[in-house]
């Protein structure tokens, strides 16, 4: 990487954490691009080379949360026949480190929800767990798996919305919880 990428990053990951901070004490549709920019310490016109838009700025933050959320979700093992205690734990806690890489953002948009994102973070969760469920336990897709698999992804983001909302459980205190829910939930998948 070059002096420049660098350079690059480093203002991007600057004009990121300022709208975050301000994305805690107000909407988005209130907050400025000067805002953005004072708070970053950082030139509009630096900001326009990167973004075209407030929202741009946003929505990319957005693309990168759904995706390491996305990323969390992809299995540690390669198949259900190698599913053991361990495995679950270690899938748990890979769930857990990605959604806290990204918790700061689903924070701050959870604190203005008006249930649009809890139903997107249901969806995506959804069509991850199908996605890696059909081939990882070598089942067909039907009316009944998708069911199962929309119950488990609600419970998955209410989960998940829980936790980063109140706060006040340890990373490791969630790993475990989760860890005995996706236990319990492995033992039941449909066929």
């Amino acid at each position: 990487m070059n002096f420049t990428d660098l350079r690059i990053l480093k203002t991007q990951e600057r004009l990121q954490n300022a709208l975050l901070e301000l994305l805690e004490t107000k909407e988005l549709k209130a907050v400025t691009v000067k805002e953005i920019c004072d708070k970053a310490g950082i030139s509009r016109n630096a900001f326009y080379q990167h973004y075209g838009y407030k929202e741009d700025l946003y929505d990319q933050m957005v693309a990168k949360a759904t995706e390491r959320i996305r990323e969390s979700l992809m299995p540690v093992i390669p198949n259900a026949s190698q599913i053991k205690e361990d495995s679950v734990a270690l899938y748990a806690k890979h769930i857990i480190e990605g959604i806290t890489e990204v918790r700061e953002l689903i924070y701050v948009m959870l604190k203005g929800d008006d249930g649009i994102f809890l139903r997107q973070l249901t969806d995506l969760i959804f069509g991850q767990n199908l996605t890696n469920a059909i081939p990882f336990f070598e089942i067909k897709d039907s009316a009944e798996l998708r069911l199962y698999y929309e119950f488990i992804s609600a419970g998955m983001a209410a989960f998940i919305i829980k936790w980063i909302l109140d706060g006040n459980m340890s990373e490791d205190r969630a790993v475990a919880i989760l860890s005995d829910i996706l236990q319990q939930i492995s033992l039941r998948i449909p066929t």
